[in-house]
């Protein structure tokens, strides 16, 4: 019969099972959420351009645009990070071994 060895760590506490798809599942969030950073920078530059010339059909159709991209944005956050935090929560709880 094979022996199964029990991992420890150096101070001899239980470590939590982990398998590879809790990882890569957790680590697929975290790039979903990383996705956006060009987006998030193209609203920072809008809001932050202080020196624009007065263009106000411009600057009226760049802030729509601006605000479909920060509600397609603030959707998918709000969907994620519970999602993350129960993936969290399930590896906090997995068995020790």
């Amino acid at each position: 019969m094979m022996e199964i060895k029990k991992l420890e760590t150096k101070n001899n506490q239980p470590i939590k099972m982990v398998s590879h798809q809790e990882i890569y599942s957790l680590h697929d969030m975290l790039e979903q959420l990383n996705s956006w950073q060009a987006a998030l920078k193209l609203l920072n530059d809008f809001f932050s351009d202080k020196k624009r010339p007065v263009n106000k059909k411009k600057i009226a159709s760049d802030y729509y645009a601006c605000s479909k991209i920060f509600s397609a944005f603030q959707s998918d956050f709000l969907q994620t990070i519970p999602k993350m935090e129960n993936q969290i929560e399930e590896l906090r709880r997995k068995e020790k071994i």
